[in-house]
């Protein structure tokens, strides 16, 4: 068929699977574009197939582009409403999508990272009733792809009065930039190239002079960890029914992985869901904020459980997670074999959007 019709392998496995089947919809999901078709009529013609077929198959073509474009639009929308009437059409759909999205925002915005990961290690308090947590944050292969770029980042240690947490260094000390917080050993950017601006509660850090396009085999790499002493309730009590673990899709991504890591006594016997949303107009979302439910994000992405102990720490794009994670539970006194990890990994995260694994909370 391909040397037949001159149609590329990709082409003639997708006409293939068009007609294979008797769904109608499964069929527009998978049939190849007009230009294919155009060249399956010229090579059908070429291989001097019947007059009355050919002449039935340039109708049936000219029926479908009119199709397309009297009553969708264009094939991209012909697509998009696909990914919800034809489910199967749905992963290649999304994955064909999110791609295009990083690769337009990482060229505006003049830098990309191949992973960002947010984890955290949920262990008990001192405070009875709450639950401390351990967060890392990680930005790995960071470069420009644009002279002019900036690698940007936005976080808050801010703690409102009388809150039962607050927010530290590992050491217990306070925090005035990710320099205080920098992991030396896993960070090839030195605390002096961060730049740190406050506006109001927000800090905001600045790295310049990233790697530019692929002159240098890595990107540089940027690690810290934060103590939020209390920062989680034990159990639901008056407040919203979940807490858990999250993180942004910041700078644009190949990857993000959000991890949760629960010590033996944490929230025993919950399993988390995974909640994405939209945060470039109303900013971070609480998972059980009724107001930001038209924010949610709905993807096929699906929540990993990593099962117990150090074997979990394994992250293939991130070599060094396992090390990273070992040296974490030394410094802190916590016995990595009494963990269990849940694991979110989203390849071309939607950029400023919020990936996050609530817990519902135990009454």
């Amino acid at each position: 068929l391909q040397s037949a019709l001159d149609l590329s392998q990709s082409a003639v496995s997708r006409l293939l699977s068009s007609v294979r089947g008797s769904d109608p919809l499964a069929t527009l999901a998978s049939i190849p574009g007009p230009e294919a078709l155009h060249s399956m009529l010229r090579g059908a013609a070429r291989s001097r197939i019947e007059a009355d077929t050919l002449a039935a198959l340039k109708a049936a073509v000219a029926d479908f582009e009119h199709f397309i474009a009297a009553d969708i639009g264009d094939r991209g929308a012909l697509e998009a409403l696909l990914s919800e009437w034809a489910q199967e059409s749905r992963p290649a759909f999304e994955a064909r999508h999110k791609a295009a999205a990083f690769k337009a925002m990482s060229a505006l915005r003049g830098v990309k990272a191949d992973l960002v990961l947010n984890a955290g290690i949920i262990v008990p308090s001192r405070e009875a009733g709450r639950f401390s947590s351990i967060g890392v944050d990680a930005l790995i292969g960071c470069r420009r792809l644009r002279p002019s770029g900036v690698l940007r980042t936005f976080g808050s240690t801010f703690v409102p009065e009388g809150a039962p947490y607050r927010i530290t260094s590992l050491a217990g000390e306070p925090v005035e930039s990710v320099a205080d917080l920098l992991l030396a050993d896993f960070s090839t950017v030195d605390a002096a190239r961060i730049q740190t601006t406050h506006h109001d509660h927000v800090m905001e850090t600045s790295i310049a002079a990233l790697p530019l396009g692929a002159a240098e085999p890595r990107g540089h790499e940027l690690v810290w960890a934060q103590l939020l002493d209390g920062l989680h309730r034990a159990h639901r009590g008056d407040g919203p029914p979940t807490s858990g673990v999250g993180g942004q899709a910041e700078p644009p991504c190949e990857l993000c992985v959000v991890d949760a890591w629960l010590y033996d006594g944490v929230w025993p016997d919950a399993v988390p869901e995974l909640r994405l949303f939209d945060t470039v107009v109303r900013g971070l979302a609480h998972p059980d904020d009724p107001s930001r439910r038209g924010d949610r994000i709905e993807m096929l992405e699906s929540v990993q459980s990593l099962g117990r102990g150090p074997l979990g720490f394994r992250l293939p794009e991130y070599p060094r997670y396992a090390e990273l994670m070992e040296a974490l539970c030394r410094r802190c006194d916590i016995d990595p074999a009494r963990l269990r990890g849940f694991r979110a990994k989203v390849r071309h995260p939607l950029y400023g959007s919020q990936i996050g694994l609530a817990f519902e909370l135990p009454a």
